[in-house]
């Protein structure tokens, strides 16, 4: 797999309306990237799930406001590192999921 890198894929979870010191903490988290020249993502919005404390944060008709995203970066272990520290020196109450991964752009992307 030399054509590929290894390092972690960090994945953020929090419902889509949860605030920080008067933001969403899904900008917090992007803005954070994009701060340390992190360019590449996924945002996924998921149908529900069930946070620590046994909550049930859904995307209901009236509620979408409170579906879970997951925000998803492939990055190297020292880029990784730093991501989390700074997300986690913010004080923003997000679930971080950190794993091993092997990853790369595979052939040119031509426009």
């Amino acid at each position: 797999m030399q054509r590929l890198k290894s390092g972690y894929e960090v994945t953020f979870i929090v419902p889509e309306s949860r605030r920080h010191e008067g933001k969403r903490v899904v900008d917090l988290v992007t803005d954070t990237a994009e701060a340390h020249g992190i360019t590449r993502m996924t945002w996924r919005r998921d149908v529900e799930g069930v946070g620590e404390d046994g909550r049930m944060h859904a995307a209901h008709f009236f509620e979408l406001a409170d579906q879970p995203v997951e925000l998803i970066y492939a990055l190297g272990e020292e880029a990784a590192e730093r991501f989390i520290d700074a997300i986690e020196a913010t004080g923003a109450p997000v679930f971080c999921l950190c794993r091993p991964v092997h990853f790369g752009q595979l052939n040119e992307h031509n426009g």
